[in-house]
């Protein structure tokens, strides 16, 4: 017995789909144009630009403001970690814990970042704010504690990070303040320190120790985290900035 298939007739397109015809939209994207001679400010084509996606370099300070570096971002990298390792040895095993690191701002706050991830010992973190210089070059000698710690550190060993030490004003009315909170030792880890133009010799609380990143020659520096009139903090080295620019 021999099976036929029944021959299937197809036919495009189907019958019940009608054809229409497809046509692509073009989508136009309104351009953005600064000074238009007939300003209309609800035709996007007209709108001006209002802002530039580059900050300008007066807005962060220039590079070419910089007269030479002194410290580069890797020398400083691997000074901040001895002195890490340094501060972990000092007070392993140390009590009462954890110990308190006291952020002298604003200057300080790149240093305390970094150093504290280098200290192997639990830490606590707070800031001080305590204004000397404004926006000049010279300290006022007239040091004000202008924010206070949150964190009570009676009986606690405190150790101040400074970004930079010069005249000792400002590092001595600090002792002197946080020695009256009650703490069992006040510490000092400055960044910089500047012997030359000491003017005022400061104690440490108890037991405190000294630690020092660099000594600074009499020069106006800037970056990481040092400013001048709020410029240059972010730079990554440290330099000496050129005379004209405060001059």
């Amino acid at each position: 017995m021999t099976f036929h298939a029944p021959s299937l007739a197809l036919t495009f397109p189907p019958p019940f789909i009608t054809p229409f015809p497809c046509r692509l939209a073009r989508i136009k994207t309104p351009l953005i144009t600064i000074n238009s001679p007939n300003p209309n400010p609800r035709n996007p084509r007209n709108r001006p630009l209002l802002f530039s996606s580059s900050p300008s370099p007066s807005s962060m300070g220039s590079e070419a403001e910089i007269e030479r570096v002194l410290w580069t971002e890797e020398e400083i990298a691997r000074r901040v970690a001895e002195l890490g390792a340094a501060i972990s040895a000092d007070f392993k095993g140390a009590v009462p814990s954890p110990v308190v690191l006291v952020g002298v701002a604003t200057g300080a706050f790149l240093f305390l970042a970094d150093i504290a991830r280098e200290i192997t010992v639990p830490v606590a973190i707070d800031f001080v704010r305590a204004e000397s210089y404004g926006a000049g070059t010279e300290s006022s000698g007239e040091p004000r504690i202008s924010g206070d710690l949150k964190i009570d550190v009676e009986g606690k060993h405190v150790i101040i990070v400074e970004d930079i030490v010069d005249t000792g004003n400002t590092l001595s009315r600090l002792m002197s303040h946080l020695e009256k909170k009650g703490p069992l030792s006040v510490s000092l880890c400055t960044f910089l320190d500047k012997p030359a133009r000491r003017r005022v010799n400061f104690e440490l609380v108890g037991e405190g120790k000294f630690y020092r990143g660099f000594e600074c020659p009499d020069y106006f520096v800037v970056g990481y985290g040092m400013d001048y009139a709020e410029l240059y903090r972010n730079l990554p080295y440290v330099g000496i900035l050129k005379p004209e620019m405060y001059k």
